[in-house]
């Protein structure tokens, strides 16, 4: 009994540690999942950023594509201009005499003629003289032109270079919380599965528990009648003796006969301490004392996140303060003092009704002793949190009861 309530006790703070890991596992799902979700957000941002770096790119393109087509314009002036020069310098070269138009002038054969060659030195002059002009103009704008194109292209790399390195930013944070995500919603199935494979085990040994209390029932049943026959075959003999006749005995005998199979195997005033009990239901004090909170409610619950895994609890747990004690519910009698899983734990019997009392770290009462309401039996031990925490179990003969029926606020 005691090896298969040390089992239970550890299963269940099994159970609930991995509940624990398996909460917080859903709350970094829950919070991997919002990432997502603003990364979302902010993947569109970027994207939207990317386009607008393609629209960048084509615009470049396109002003590259302009200012080459203008450059190439440029470079045929020049180059047209640069052959016209050359024509002229050559043809200067070729006229030994052009090369002085004050001797060119004046070696004129009429004043008409030398009219003639002053205006065509002047001619010959500013057209030399708007040629170099134009030549020095275009070389200028082709230069210009060839910085803008450098310009726009270094541009056009720039934005190329973030654009890449955006789509593989991009690219590595969405498999990176993907990744993220998976490995966390693995791990909440791992122990959702863990927990259900818990649960089912603490299942089975709760039913073998049960099973022995009943057994335990039972047997103190049959002793009861046993006693109540030993203590009727008494009454029948010494009533026998007294009226010294054997009709008188046997119809004795018939009618104790009839009462034996009627009667319950309480006494009577078991039986009128369990309808003292009953009388009070929802009015029996709290087994803690002090200010407290419920931690644990009676019954199955669903585990949070989980809706195929239950968890059944068999009784209420009462979290107390500093200081704490655990007392009677009723008036009865300390049935069993027993210690499994490092505490000690209390039964009461009150009638047909037992209260119950775990997770005791110290107990000032003792099998066979009676209590009335209220008298402290034991002081809680303190839970992860440093609080005394009492589990309170009720039962009627082996039928689980809700204490929270039972007991008043």
């Amino acid at each position: 009994m005691r090896t298969l309530k040390a089992q239970q006790t550890q299963l269940e703070k099994t159970i609930k540690s991995k509940q624990r890991e398996m909460e917080s596992t859903q709350k970094a799902v829950k919070r991997g999942e919002e990432r997502i979700h603003d990364l979302g957000v902010r993947l569109e941002d970027r994207v939207q950023h990317i386009h607008t770096l393609e629209g960048e790119l084509e615009t470049l393109n396109a002003e590259i594509t302009v200012i080459k087509d203008s450059l190439a314009e440029l470079q045929r002036q020049l180059e047209e201009k640069k052959a016209r020069f050359r024509r002229a310098v050559k043809m200067t070269r070729l006229y030994p005499k052009v090369k002085s138009p004050l001797l060119f002038v004046l070696s004129a054969k009429s004043v008409t003629q030398m009219y003639r060659r002053l205006r065509y030195t002047r001619e010959y002059a500013n057209y030399q003289y708007t040629l170099g002009q134009q030549i020095q103009e275009r070389q200028a704008e082709t230069s210009l032109m060839r910085d803008r194109l450098v310009s726009k292209r270094t541009q056009m790399h720039g934005v190329m270079n973030e654009l890449v390195a955006e789509r593989k930013k991009l690219t590595q944070e969405q498999l990176t919380k993907q990744k993220e995500v998976k490995n966390l919603k693995k791990k909440q199935k791992d122990l959702a599965a863990e927990v259900n494979a818990r649960k089912k085990e603490l299942a089975a040994l709760n039913k073998k528990i049960d099973d022995l209390i009943a057994y335990e029932i039972e047997q103190a049943r049959k002793k009861a009648e046993r006693e109540a026959a030993a203590r009727r075959a008494a009454a029948q003999k010494a009533a026998a003796q007294k009226n010294a006749g054997k009709t008188s005995g046997a119809a004795s005998g018939k009618t104790s006969s009839a009462a034996s199979k009627s009667s319950s195997w309480l006494t009577p005033e078991e039986r009128q301490l369990s309808g003292n009990f009953e009388a009070n239901r929802g009015r029996l004090p709290v087994p803690l004392t002090g200010p407290y909170r419920i931690a644990a409610h009676f019954g199955q619950y669903r585990v949070e996140g989980l809706s195929h895994v239950t968890l059944d609890n068999k009784g209420v747990n009462y979290s107390g303060q500093a200081g704490a004690r655990a007392r009677s519910v009723f008036d009865g009698v300390v049935t069993a003092v027993f210690a499994f899983g490092g505490t000690k734990n209390v039964l009461i019997r009150h009638g047909s009704y037992i209260s119950v009392y775990c997770n005791l770290s110290s107990v000032i009462v003792s099998k066979g002793q009676k209590v009335k309401t209220r008298d402290i039996i034991g002081t809680p031990a303190n839970d992860d949190n440093g609080h005394p925490l009492l589990h309170f179990q009720l039962r009627k003969e082996t039928a689980k009861l809700n204490p929270e029926v039972w007991i008043g606020r």
